[in-house]
């Protein structure tokens, strides 16, 4: 669905990152009122831990739940919450990730997953955590079927591209054309059900299935979330969970050590605007 709103200044990467560290800011707020756990993830985590905040070629922000807190927040989080709003597959019929974002209402995204859907700005992604099988051949190939089904989501996102190969992009065309009777959302929905399957059991072990990354990375011990604690992000105490050292050794290896300097650039695939005010 092609944006048809009405778009103003574009926002820069400053810009960009002080409006996402206000998402936080309105997020941490909320769960604090509300008796709900969240933890800084992956890259934030990261940068929480080796930098006080920002990874400094970094321009993202991602929050994690325990599945328990992560429905909460779905059902308790309003419709607008100062000037931020919450979607995701159970609140609203246009969404097509598995996981939720919270986002600026004031802002816009094009060129990008979220340029598919109208009226989805700036935001932050927000995480469920799940339990995975304890077993270690169970969860091989529990983690064999995850991974198959987020190839297929990711297929589906590919478009032609010039830094493609000719033979690749019709590839990816004809993956188009078999995948078809797939919807985006059809296929969250499917990585969603999967990611919820060992929930009622006993497990010591997480895992952040609704992600897309991860395929050689390690389960998460249950341990490693069983309590929460305050770290320092761009001057302001945030959550983050209390067995980061374990998450983050499990994610990057030896996570305090810097990247090659070619390796230290910006996912960033999107461009935002400020929406034009009504008049």
């Amino acid at each position: 669905m092609k944006n048809t709103l009405i778009i103003g200044d574009r926002i820069d990467v400053d810009e960009l990152k002080s409006i996402q560290l206000n998402i936080l800011m309105v997020i941490d707020e909320f769960c604090r009122n509300n008796e709900i756990n969240y933890s800084l993830a992956c890259g934030s985590l990261l940068g929480a831990i080796r930098h006080n905040g920002f990874i400094p070629w970094d321009d993202d922000i991602d929050i994690q739940l325990l599945r328990e807190d992560y429905n909460k927040l779905l059902v308790e989080f309003p419709q607008m919450y100062s000037h931020v709003s919450l979607i995701s597959l159970e609140r609203d019929k246009r969404w097509n990730r598995a996981y939720a974002r919270a986002y600026d209402v004031r802002t816009i995204e094009t060129e990008g997953v979220n340029g598919e859907i109208d009226g989805i700005g700036v935001g932050i992604d927000v995480f469920p955590i799940d339990k995975v099988p304890n077993d270690e051949k169970q969860w091989l190939k529990y983690n064999k079927t995850r991974m198959f089904i987020q190839d297929i989501y990711q297929l589906k996102l590919m478009r032609w591209s010039k830094k493609r190969s000719l033979i690749r992009n019709l590839i990816v065309i004809l993956a188009h054309v078999a995948l078809f009777p797939l919807s985006l959302r059809g296929i969250s929905k499917r990585i969603d059900s999967l990611a919820q399957k060992y929930n009622p059991c006993l497990s010591d072990y997480l895992y952040e299935t609704c992600q897309g990354i991860g395929k050689n990375r390690e389960r998460f011990l249950l341990s490693d979330f069983s309590d929460y604690i305050d770290a320092d992000f761009e001057n302001n105490k945030l959550k983050i969970i209390v067995g980061y050292d374990d998450y983050l050794k499990n994610t990057y290896g030896n996570y305090m050590v810097l990247p090659p300097s070619e390796k230290r650039v910006s996912h960033h695939q999107f461009t935002a605007y400020w929406k034009e005010p009504v008049n």
